[in-house]
């Protein structure tokens, strides 16, 4: 029993892994002409915060109900060419986002995952944190990793479906923001 669970999980890892490389295999190189984040018509979509230096997006691809990407609105590849003024302002959305995911999906816990270079499978030549939001008692690690891997390999969620999940997480980080300066002692 247990080497055919063993034998299934290896050909399952295997074939999401063959299916997450795949694309790189044809894409070798980043495109640094063409970055999504910098296209107008794909943030407008997807984001539901903006600041002076960041934005807060919805994914297009989901691994997770609750699975957002915070950017810097400068267009900038990789982390270490990040202000320090930036790497502090993302690091207070990630905390207004997972304020925000908490309300909106009853999310407690939450993986933050950042690619710097298409060695490791960066794909948009800009820099892009993944917040993915894990509700209380989800402990399939092996489940997670297997949607992490297919995710990619799917479509995109619908427009109708980018809508209503912005304009959700919009209210809580506004009511968030609300909260944050009617009891703020500063």
């Amino acid at each position: 029993m247990l080497k055919k669970w063993m034998y299934s999980l290896f050909i399952v890892i295997v074939v999401v892994a063959f299916g997450y490389l795949l694309p790189n295999l044809f894409k070798p190189s980043l495109d640094t002409k063409s970055c999504a984040f910098c296209e107008i018509s794909i943030v407008s979509r997807q984001k539901f915060y903006e600041d002076d230096f960041v934005i807060a997006l919805y994914t297009h691809k989901p691994v997770v109900e609750a699975h957002f990407l915070i950017i810097p609105k400068r267009h900038i590849e990789r982390f270490e060419m990040l202000s320090d003024e930036e790497v502090v302002q993302i690091n207070q959305v990630i905390k207004k986002v997972h304020q925000a995911s908490k309300e909106t999906f009853g999310t407690e816990s939450y993986l933050l995952l950042q690619k710097n270079g298409v060695e490791v499978g960066q794909t948009v030549p800009h820099v892009h944190i993944h917040y993915m939001g894990r509700k209380l008692g989800e402990d399939s690690t092996v489940k997670f990793m297997i949607k992490m891997l297919v995710a990619p390999l799917l479509g995109p969620i619908s427009l109708d479906q980018m809508a209503f999940l912005t304009k959700t997480m919009q209210s809580a980080m506004q009511e968030d923001s609300y909260l944050e300066k009617r009891f703020s002692l500063n």
